[in-house]
């Protein structure tokens, strides 16, 4: 082809082997609320990419080296086709360990659009940067072009280190120093902050010594890559969105440990910054709960079980109602809202738990138009739907005593044979 192997062969864009001190990440400590399709897919097409060109070169009409990016010399989409591929197993595995471990909870944040774009552009930015280094000559780099994923996989990790700032990073490290009889490994969890400094702390001692070593490694396409992903983080705003996800993490951590009065501070950081998030809220309110803060656990609650039912969230607002009951939590609920409840359990076929708020709102509002209702659903339950004589029969019993004159109680009279006298029977299920 006319050129030199060292003009042809391009730098790998990868972890520099270090001789006395090795680290690779396992995990980061968030969670996630969806899979992450496009960080899998980016990882298989990686790694039939690299099958391709290592094991079938000759398999199509392309020759698979045309893809790689040479700066000044070959189309221009090269830049961005060079991110996924790779020189070795090394270079690839490093690179899909990388991407395991960043790119799921980044995706789940940004969404798949947006993760797949960012990832592009890093790896472009980072494969310029090297495109410069090379055509000015440094870091004995002149000359060579650039393959791999670390320059997108790095812009990774500066935007994670904005956007993920307080999460910490399963590390799993190898010491080795011959000359002082060290040879120790381990894994520990550290904050990623520190991870990531160490990373790039490491890869700029690495730069300046590339003239003496004569690595490959393309350390303009790692260190540009990085910085472009903490300035687009910082240019999109995802500083803000770290901070709440910072509070929101510091709260869980001090429920888990019992400090109730931390944590119920925390999610209220969390809520100044994301106010519309209804779970925080009900999560702030199980902590005040907790912490023997009852009035505003009970305040909080009524928010959350009013908001869920605005929004149509009828399943998640009897829970919220079913875990107050049992907390002994009182929502502030008058006659209609508890008559509201019955009849969405009714709904639901939670027979049951309707006679439970029938026989509720019976105690609480005996003399309201909705607490002599509550009686008459209770008799019609009993018979049509629960299937139990006995619990019939105390309910009718009850509706003799309580209910008052009028259409209800005529009904009950006609069509479940009411008793005529009134006496003092408890409503079942009563303290």
């Amino acid at each position: 082809m006319g050129r030199s192997v060292r003009e042809r062969r391009p730098a790998h864009v990868r972890e520099g082997r270090m001789y006395f001190f090795y680290f690779y990440p396992l995990g980061l400590d968030r969670d996630r609320r969806r899979r992450p399709v496009l960080t899998w897919t980016l990882m298989a097409v990686m790694a039939g990419v690299f099958a391709w060109m290592r094991y079938f070169p000759d398999a199509g009409a392309v020759d698979p080296w045309r893809f790689v990016f040479y700066p000044g010399d070959g189309p221009p989409w090269t830049v961005t086709t060079a991110v996924f591929m790779h020189a070795g197993w090394f270079h690839l595995l490093g690179n899909l360990l990388y991407l395991h471990v960043i790119g799921p909870p980044l995706e789940d944040r940004l969404g798949p659009w947006r993760f797949g774009l960012y990832f592009l552009l890093l790896g472009n930015f980072g494969n310029l940067v090297h495109g410069l280094v090379s055509a000015l000559g440094l870091l004995n780099q002149g000359g060579l072009g650039v393959m791999g994923a670390s320059g997108a996989i790095a812009g990774l990790l500066g935007f994670g280190l904005v956007r993920l700032y307080d999460a910490r990073v399963e590390v799993a490290w190898w010491v080795l120093a011959p000359l002082m009889g060290q040879n120790r490994a381990g894994k520990s969890p550290v904050p990623l902050v520190v991870a990531v400094l160490m990373w790039v702390v490491l890869q700029v001692i690495q730069a300046a010594l590339a003239g003496e070593t004569g690595s490959r490694v393309s350390f303009g396409a790692h260190l540009g890559g990085f910085v472009m992903g903490v300035l687009m983080a910082l240019a999109l705003g995802e500083l803000k969105w770290g901070r709440a996800e910072a509070a929101r993490a510091r709260a869980r951590r001090y429920f888990r440990e019992g400090h109730f009065h931390a944590a119920a501070g925390a999610w209220s950081e969390y809520l100044e910054r994301v106010p519309d998030d209804g779970d925080a809220r009900l999560d702030l309110a199980r902590t005040l709960h907790v912490a023997d803060r009852k009035a505003e656990a009970a305040t909080l609650f009524g928010r959350s079980y009013r908001a869920l039912l605005g929004g149509s969230r009828v399943d998640l607002a009897l829970q919220v109602y079913d875990e107050t009951v049992r907390g002994r939590i009182d929502m502030g609920l008058g006659p209609a809202d508890l008559a509201r409840v019955a009849s969405y359990k009714e709904k639901q076929l939670d027979y049951r738990g309707a006679l439970d708020v029938y026989r509720r709102l019976h105690r609480e509002h005996p003399r309201h138009p909705q607490g002599q209702r509550a009686l008459v659903r209770g008799v019609v339950l009993c018979h049509g739907k629960v299937g139990d004589e006995a619990e019939r029969q105390a309910w009718l019993e009850a509706a003799a005593a309580d209910l008052a004159a009028g259409s209800w109680r005529d009904f009950l009279i006609r069509e479940f044979a009411l008793p005529a006298g009134r006496r003092a029977v408890p409503v079942p299920g009563r303290d």
